[in-house]
């Protein structure tokens, strides 16, 4: 007997960007927008100061914005876009020796009513690979009101102001969601 598939309910598109200085976070914004469409909100820039694991290729004082897009968009289009997200990088990147070293980090991601979904270029168990050498895990899933974080869920990812973000991304998707027929 034949199953017939279900298309995925479209999603809001969110990019995180942490970057060296203003001025580079700005020029990837105008860049993802150009790419992706004119944004539906964004997060004040707040200072990135969580971990110092990008130190050594941006420096120490990096700041973070979180962007999410009008555009709602299919969820097989995470690979795609992460691609993406990643040749903007090494565009925004500074040549040193035969090495191009970011002022950018874009981790694109997707908002639903029930999960915040990040993708990855970075392996470890809890992480789905979605296209050769790409994963994606769940980094936040809503819970009781909340996006709850998880185990590995990533600190800034923890913070109040980050919270408020998603819970205004979400009222945006409940407010345009279409009953299925089930």
């Amino acid at each position: 007997m034949p199953v017939d598939l279900l298309p995925a309910e479209p999603v809001a598109l969110v990019c995180a960007v942490m970057a060296d200085a203003e001025t580079n976070l700005v020029h990837a914004r105008d860049a993802l927008v150009e790419q992706l469409g004119p944004l539906y909100c964004q997060s004040p820039v707040y200072p990135f100061a969580f971990t110092s694991y990008y130190e050594a290729e941006m420096g120490a004082e990096l700041s973070k914005q979180l962007l999410c897009f009008s555009e709602r968009v299919d969820p097989a289009e995470l690979p795609r876009i992460k691609r993406w997200t990643m040749e903007l990088e090494k565009e925004l990147g500074r040549e040193e020796g035969e090495r191009i070293l970011r002022r950018v980090n874009i981790d694109p991601g997707l908002v639903s009513i029930e999960s915040l979904v990040l993708a990855t270029t970075k392996y470890s168990g809890h992480r789905i690979c979605i296209a050769p050498s790409l994963y994606a895990e769940i980094t936040l899933l809503y819970q009781k009101g909340r996006y709850a974080p998880l185990q590995w869920t990533y600190q800034d990812y923890q913070t109040e102001a980050v919270q408020q973000f998603l819970l205004e991304i979400r009222a945006w998707l409940m407010a345009g969601r279409r009953p299925r027929d089930f």
